[in-house]
């Protein structure tokens, strides 16, 4: 900017505030302004307060580049508020409006003991910057990474900072090793304030042998293939039971058919509904007997049969329609009834 600073109200506080500056320097140490032949030898403190109090004579004096110079030299030394406060008055009269604004809202977040109109003078001088820049408010999932703006690097803006940037288009990016958000884009304007959120990617993807390695491992799980062949086997198995079942039942019931049968024989001088009218009388009871029991098995031959034909014609319908994988074995069971009774047919590969 490089106008005078007499021509505005800026006179009235800044000199205070260089005044003030120089008083609350006793946080540098007190002694006199190291000679330059033992500045090698002095105290990081003692090189930055000597960087510090020349660049302050030269901004009285109005040597705003020499000014700059030395109180950017301390800053690097040594991040106090004085020295931000000074340095970001010099920048502004330079036309540094993004480093202007970066230091002044640096002394105004970490001041102590200022004067208020020290304050004031301080905060018109940062609204000057900030009608200059845009200020992002920068946000990440992740602590401890680094921001890249257009290519350079920078710490993470410390809490309830901003970051100032040129108006114009800016690339931004947050970085952590080898972990990044990716590059955005922006469009910065003057005055104005955006907010920015750079994530990074939770986990790193794995790359080169280990992701070859990782991929040749991974197997896509089959369960169809792998529980074909016992449902087949477990179907053809029941299924033969049921079958098996029916001609058991099939023979236990024509062996009671026979024994009733013999057991007609000795009532044949009756009438044939003679034990139905007497049950109890002779052998009637037995023959009775002999009957229920026969319709009993009958009964269970036929369940069974059915049973074990309904399980054989499904475990079939699903082998034939089941996708195929390959050569595998199959069972099936197919049953053959008759009014003789029944048996069980098993195909089968191998």
């Amino acid at each position: 900017m490089g106008g005078s600073i007499e021509r505005t109200l800026r006179a009235q506080y800044l000199f205070p505030l260089v005044l003030g500056l120089a008083v609350q320097s006793a946080a540098f140490p007190a002694a006199a302004d190291p000679p330059p032949s033992s500045e090698a030898s002095s105290s990081p403190a003692d090189v930055a307060r000597a960087h510090y109090v020349r660049g302050k004579d030269a901004a009285r004096a109005k040597q705003w580049q020499a000014a700059l110079d030395e109180l950017r030299s301390a800053w690097r030394i040594m991040q106090h508020f004085q020295i931000a406060g000074t340095l970001g008055w010099v920048e502004l009269e330079l036309g540094h409006h993004r480093d202007a604004a970066e230091h002044l809202s640096y002394f105004l977040r970490h001041a102590e003991d200022v004067a208020a109109d020290e304050m004031k003078a301080t905060s018109e001088m940062l609204s000057e910057a900030r009608a200059k820049v845009t200020e992002l408010s920068v946000q990440s999932n992740v602590t401890g990474v680094h921001l890249i703006v257009d290519g350079e690097e920078m710490r993470w803006p410390e809490a309830n900072a901003g970051v100032f940037v040129e108006p114009g288009r800016r690339t931004l990016e947050a970085r952590l090793g080898e972990r990044s958000s990716g590059p955005v884009v922006i469009e910065a304007k003057p005055g104005e304030s955006q907010l920015l959120r750079l994530d990074l990617p939770k986990k790193e993807a794995p790359r080169g042998v280990l992701a070859q390695k990782e991929n040749a491992d991974a197997k896509a799980p089959g369960p169809m293939r792998s529980m074909r062949k016992p449902l087949l086997v477990a179907g053809g198995v029941t299924a033969g039971v049921g079958i098996l079942g029916g001609v058991v039942f099939t023979a236990l019931s024509k062996g009671r058919a026979g024994e009733a049968a013999a057991m007609a024989q000795s009532l044949s001088g009756e009438k044939d509904d003679y034990c139905t009218s007497n049950p109890g009388a002779g052998a009637c009871p037995d023959l009775v007997r002999l009957k229920n029991e026969q319709n009993q098995f009958g009964e269970a031959a036929l369940w069974s049969f059915v049973g074990g034909g309904v399980i054989a014609v499904g475990t079939l319908v699903y082998g034939l329609s089941a996708p195929k994988r390959g050569a595998t074995g199959s069972v099936y069971a197919l049953p053959a009834v008759s009014s003789q009774g029944g048996s069980l047919v098993v195909l089968g590969t191998f």
